[in-house]
């Protein structure tokens, strides 16, 4: 096996990762965000959505950067 198919053999792997792990931090990272806007009326998920007021924002730029990761692992797949 030569340097040229090594890196591609290696690149292949990281995607079929990425392809399986995307959609499992999406769907954590959804149901996380429900839990969140859902649970707040909890004393304890309303104190901590009081005192961290930007976890909800940072949840969803999250899952933006995982949905681009995926497209960009489909375009790939499809490249």
């Amino acid at each position: 096996m030569n340097l040229t198919d090594a890196i591609q053999q290696l690149f292949n792997d990281i995607r079929d990762v990425a392809q399986i792990i995307a959609p499992i931090c999406a769907v954590i990272g959804f149901l996380g965000l429900g839990i969140m806007y859902l649970g707040s009326s909890w004393p304890i998920l309303g104190d901590w959505k009081r005192d961290n007021p930007k976890a909800a924002n940072q949840v969803v730029v999250g899952l933006v950067f995982v949905i681009f990761a995926s497209s960009v692992t489909t375009l790939i797949t499809f490249a």
